[in-house]
């Protein structure tokens, strides 16, 4: 009777840190995206400062791109489009920004590209942003 007792126990245990890992894995994903989207959000504020300050015109973005591709050959995201839609996230919630910053960051950079391209102003992508967490979309 001991060896079943213990191998419930086991089960339960393990069950248990299954559910613990799992949790931790959503934790530290939602971080690292919470961190990718201020990042987007804070050079695509600095492009979008320069251009205008410098007089820099599009082909910086260009140059920009390959730069960084170059210094992070690992790292995806640098496109020179990606870097436009980095500008666009920042010009969009522009004025707004400390009001959406943690339903942005919660959802993947992709997910909030699509919704300031199809959105007509921030409170229609707030109701996309609230309905996309709601929803697991």
């Amino acid at each position: 009777m001991k060896p079943a007792k213990q191998h419930t126990n086991y089960l339960e245990w393990f069950n248990s840190l299954k559910n613990r890992i799992g949790k931790a894995q959503i934790k530290a994903a939602v971080a690292v995206n919470s961190e990718l989207i201020n990042l987007y959000w804070e050079i695509g504020k600095e492009l979008s400062e320069k251009q205008q300050k410098e007089g820099w015109g599009n082909a910086i973005v260009e140059t920009l791109s390959k730069d960084l591709r170059k210094a992070f050959p690992e790292q995806k995201g640098f496109s020179k489009r990606n870097l436009f839609y980095m500008k666009s996230f920042y010009l969009f919630y522009e004025s707004s920004f400390e009001k959406v910053q943690q339903v942005v960051a919660q959802i993947p950079w992709g997910h909030n590209i699509l919704i300031i391209t199809k959105s007509k102003d921030v409170n229609e992508a707030v109701f996309y942003l609230n309905k996309t967490i709601e929803n697991n979309w």
